[in-house]
């Protein structure tokens, strides 16, 4: 009876064993093809990134410098710099376009490869099997007969006129270390970055302590901007959230404003929200009225999550300056980055 009860379980082991072998043959292939799926979608996503950074690149390098040859020189440099599966991305100078780009009357932007002005830069990102950069290789998918994928992305980046509001802080912190002479600086190499671009910038200043004020309306003499500045000194608190209440305010309401220029607001500040509303409640405010929101702290003292949040809500970028000279770099690439659009 024993015998005949083990002969039983030993036959049921027996056919057990190809359905195991076949579990496993399949949750192999799934995983297989899990982990190439990951790769297919990262890849793409870092070819997007790198596309992107190569126009706008691009077509900074193009107003700055007004050459075709710089601004491809530009976007094959940026590309290079950005990881591509693991490799810089390589890219083919005849994928870079120059060319012309307007606003429809519908909001909507077009690009004219060829036509001028030239104020726009397209990139056609390839990692594919005659581009420069080769496919992107797989790791199991040549089990199954497919060894490699051929993503494309395209941008287009432009150069447009923009209303721009800035809003500084000159609470009581900004006298220590020699602060407040920093954002001085800063705040000229901002004025002399826009001067050099081939667009018109009207600019307005919002200063804020324990309040705001807005002390220059929007103007594109931005000698204005610099003599309004030099007035002030540092005192009281940080009222961030009135600031940049106050700038979108000038942004939106100015008797300057321009309906068509795209608007953005800088704001500054080396402290700590501690008066008013705080500025993450004023964000979503600016993001609904289509005005890109830019934050820069400065020192170790400012609230840099804070900051980098009221950013992100307002589809801004945060830089943080932990020098008077990081500063400068700061508002320098700012002003670089609010001359970039990409409309594609």
């Amino acid at each position: 009876m024993h015998s005949s009860l083990l002969r039983r379980f030993q036959k049921r082991e027996g056919a057990m064993l190809p359905f195991i072998a076949v579990v496993i043959v399949i949750l192999f292939v799934v995983a297989a093809l899990a982990i190439d799926v990951a790769r297919i979608h990262v890849t793409r996503s870092e070819l997007r990134t790198a596309t992107d950074a190569a126009a706008k690149a691009g077509a900074e390098a193009l107003g700055r410098q007004q050459s075709t040859s710089a601004a491809t020189a530009a976007a094959l440099a940026v590309a290079r710099e950005n990881i591509v599966a693991g490799r810089g991305f390589l890219l083919d100078p005849s994928n870079v376009a120059i060319g012309s780009a307007g606003q429809n009357s519908d909001g909507s932007f077009f690009f004219n490869q060829g036509g001028t002005p030239f104020n726009a830069v397209r990139v056609v990102g390839e990692k594919t099997s005659t581009s420069p950069a080769g496919a992107a290789s797989l790791f199991f998918a040549p089990l199954f007969g497919a060894d490699s994928f051929e993503p494309i992305q395209v941008a287009t980046a432009t150069r447009v006129d923009r209303d721009v509001a800035l809003v500084l802080d000159v609470s009581g912190s900004m006298a220590e270390n020699n602060r407040f002479n920093a954002l001085s600086n800063a705040l000229d190499v901002f004025l002399q970055e826009l001067e050099n671009t081939p667009q018109r910038e009207n600019v307005s200043l919002t200063v804020y302590s324990n309040k705001d004020r807005k002390i220059q309306e929007l103007t594109p003499d931005l000698n204005n901007i610099r003599n309004a500045f030099a007035l002030e000194s540092p005192a009281g608190y940080t009222a961030i959230g009135r600031g940049l209440r106050t700038g979108l305010d000038s942004i939106l309401n100015d008797p300057n404003a321009r309906p068509f220029a795209l608007k953005s607001i800088v704001v500054m500040t080396d402290g700590i929200q501690n008066r008013g509303i705080s500025p993450e409640l004023v964000a979503p405010l600016c993001r609904d009225a289509g005005v890109v929101v830019h934050t820069i702290t400065f020192s170790a003292g400012a609230n840099e999550t804070l900051m980098a949040q009221v950013a992100q809500i307002a589809n801004g970028i945060h830089l943080h300056a932990d020098s008077n000279a990081d500063l400068v770099t700061a508002f320098e690439t700012i002003a670089r980055q609010l001359q970039v659009l990409l409309i594609e």
